[in-house]
């Protein structure tokens, strides 16, 4: 059987000797190992962009569910013998929970008695109770913005509690305290702030049914 004649190279016009086979071998090999380097560079690449993102989405973006909760009506008990009255401590539905309570000790008040409430719509809310407290105590948390009025508050059966408000909703509506109300009850002034006048509202109806009820 005759021997297979080498076939001819386009662009040479005649069968190509062994030495240039072996480099045009060569050559393609690694040309192949060149490509194949660069696919695994891209994927490599768009794993670790995959996985910044998926860190991105799980550490930064807020999840109420990685707040710890706080049982804040245990605290009001274990801190009651500190308190020089009664502290204010709200019933609110399963939607609301607490991220802080306790007590401290701030100019203005002989002790302050503090809660931080968050609630439905991602609302935050927070209650202050200072016993003894001066106008100090409460330009602090008032950003000593100008009352904007009264207003009621209180549940149907129960006469209402008319607190001062300071509505800075629209001047400053990012802030913690863009709403707040302020009532003085017996030998504490109960303030309470927040983003949104609704949860505010909700948790100062509960806390002016408490006054009342307790003082009835």
């Amino acid at each position: 059987m005759a021997s297979q004649e080498p076939r001819e190279v386009a662009g040479l016009g005649r069968p190509e000797t062994p030495a240039e086979k072996h480099d045009r071998v060569t050559k393609a090999r690694a040309e192949r190992r060149a490509r194949q380097t660069t696919r695994n560079l891209v994927w490599s690449l768009l794993t670790s962009l995959g996985i910044v993102a998926l860190l991105i989405i799980v550490v930064v973006r807020p999840d109420n569910t990685l707040v710890e909760s706080v049982d804040y009506q245990s605290v009001a008990v274990e801190i009651s013998d500190e308190l020089p009255g009664r502290a204010v401590v709200p019933q609110l539905s399963e939607q609301w929970s607490a991220n802080r309570a306790g007590i401290s000790q701030e100019p203005g008040a002989s002790v302050t008695w503090s809660l931080g409430l968050l609630g439905p719509e991602s609302s935050y809310v927070f209650l202050d109770q200072g016993f003894s407290a001066d106008a100090s105590w409460v330009a602090l948390r008032t950003d000593r913005a100008p009352s904007t009025g009264d207003i009621s508050f209180g549940y149907d059966g129960y006469p209402s509690v008319v607190w001062e408000e300071y509505d800075r909703r629209e001047s400053d509506p990012e802030s913690n305290n863009a709403y707040v109300v302020m009532v003085v009850w017996d030998d504490s002034t109960i303030i309470i702030g927040g983003t949104s006048k609704r949860a505010v509202s909700d948790v100062a109806n509960e806390v002016s049914y408490q006054l009342r009820r307790d003082d009835s």
